[in-house]
């Protein structure tokens, strides 16, 4: 890939390629949240039937968690799942065909800035719903079975993001490169091929960041852990 499109603000690098990538997947989330509910319907429009069907997508990944229970946090993970997967489909967009004064418009969570947002986002949400639940009990959890275990289950509280971040981050970032390989070396059947398969990538990497998301925000908040 290119070199990134960087211009600093406050002193502060920022990656240009990534922001108006980031700010467009969610304008597309925003758009197409407000086009499929604001007319709601007995009887469904076919952007309802959309709408319905990711929200549907969403709660089975938060009743395959928590069941019931994961009704208080689906905000969270619908909204982090959405995001991720449009971020990850608008990758595989002819956008390295577009050309801007520095590097490619590539997918926002090929960008370990990215992921690193989200995965910490996703650490302080799982948190503050722990103690929202449990209050202070939250922080029993950290000397179980033992004090002994103090250090082990901090780190723990690290790995849990830091394998969330890693694993998006490179085979978004893989897929990007093998389609800018493809594109210059046979640019008609070979990208093809590959833009079929990060397809399939960009849903099963956004399905597996959210639903370990999950995973942690229910373990952490019941009240039998």
């Amino acid at each position: 890939m290119d070199h990134p499109w960087i211009f600093y603000l406050l002193g502060q690098k920022v990656n240009l390629n990534t922001l108006i990538m980031a700010w467009a997947g969610m304008a597309v989330v925003l758009t197409l949240a407000w086009l499929s509910t604001r007319n709601l319907k007995v009887v469904p429009s076919k952007l309802q039937v959309v709408g319905e069907g990711f929200f549907d997508v969403c709660r089975g990944i938060t009743m395959a968690t928590a069941g019931k229970r994961g009704d208080g946090f689906l905000f969270f993970i619908g909204s982090l799942f959405l995001f991720i997967l449009t971020c990850n489909l608008m990758g595989q967009l002819p956008l390295k065909l577009i050309s801007i004064p520095h590097g490619e418009l590539i997918a926002a969570t090929g960008d370990i800035n990215t992921t690193s947002g989200l995965a910490v986002l996703s650490l302080l949400f799982y948190i503050f719903y722990g103690i929202k639940k449990k209050g202070l009990r939250y922080f029993q959890h950290y000397i179980t079975p033992n004090v002994f275990f103090l250090p082990l289950n901090l780190l723990e509280d690290v790995t849990r993001p830091g394998s969330l971040l890693i694993r998006l981050y490179f085979n978004i970032l893989v897929g990007e490169i093998l389609s800018g390989i493809a594109l210059k070396s046979a640019p008609y059947v070979l990208p093809s091929l590959v833009i079929f398969l990060e397809l399939f990538v960009a849903v099963v990497q956004a399905y597996i960041f959210a639903i370990l998301s999950s995973v942690y925000v229910s373990l952490l908040s019941d009240d039998h852990h």
